[in-house]
């Protein structure tokens, strides 16, 4: 947790079975700082001995989802910590990803580039319809990373991930929906209900039949074995220099 605030960027509630992580951050669109990376790896590791839960939820507070890292923090690294920083994020895309517990994102907002990736990293995805993904890194000059590529190549064919990331396309509903990035699109002030509804028809079931079909469908899809082999991570110490030309935000 930062010093200067009383409360964490990644907050985490358990209840019946249920936990539910939020993002935090909202007066920066719930980008990842340092301090947001480290609170939400502590997560992790709390839902790894979280005896009793079934379900972890996802979601974002204020109106966005997640804008992706803090680029006014990235900035001011030197290149060896931005390479530790990015190796750090793909190491909590793929914890998430390999969760024991069944994982929900339920996207409140927009969703850009590394805060794409990591919702979609879940086994089961809704949306606002307020919620449009965009991956803008190009753009910077820089490559999309937290493994983005690989889960987006799985989930929806990597020559559509390569165009939509080497053109920074916005993707909106009927993309989403096209695409099965997500499983519905509700209004906003639905969200919160039709999160509770899916949660609790997953609850309705044993939880092992889950489990087996999650770990089935990780082994027929293997995401992350050769992204975090791809030498490429290494060129970001110098891409994402100092003093480099950041939009503000986060992506």
């Amino acid at each position: 947790m930062n010093a200067q605030n009383a409360r964490p960027t990644v907050t985490l509630t358990v209840e019946n079975r249920v936990a539910t992580v939020t993002l935090a951050r909202p007066a920066r669109r719930n980008s990842f700082d340092l301090d947001m990376l480290a609170c939400f790896e502590d997560v992790l590791h709390r839902l790894g001995r979280a005896d009793g839960v079934e379900v972890v939820l996802l979601t974002g507070e204020g109106p966005a989802f997640c804008a992706g890292t803090d680029l006014d923090e990235l900035a001011k690294l030197d290149p060896a910590t931005t390479l530790r920083v990015q190796h750090r994020t793909a190491d909590l895309v793929e914890r998430w990803h390999r969760l024991e517990q069944t994982t929900v994102t339920a996207f409140n907002g927009p969703a850009i580039g590394s805060g794409a990736v990591l919702g979609l990293a879940s086994d089961l995805r809704i949306a606002a319809a307020t919620t449009f993904f965009a991956f803008p890194e190009v753009s910077f000059g820089i490559p999309l990373t937290w493994s983005g590529m690989a889960i987006l190549a799985d989930l929806a064919g990597a020559d559509r991930a390569k165009r939509w990331v080497m053109l920074g396309d916005r993707l909106d509903r009927e993309e989403l929906l096209r695409h099965d990035l997500v499983m519905s699109v509700v209004p906003a002030d639905g969200l919160a209900g039709a999160a509770a509804r899916l949660v609790d028809r997953l609850l309705a079931d044993p939880p092992l039949g889950r489990a087996m079909t999650k770990r089935a469908a990780r082994l027929a899809g293997p995401r992350f074995e050769a992204v975090a082999a791809d030498p490429y991570l290494g060129a970001l110490g110098v891409a994402l220099r100092p003093g480099g030309a950041y939009p503000k935000g986060g992506r």
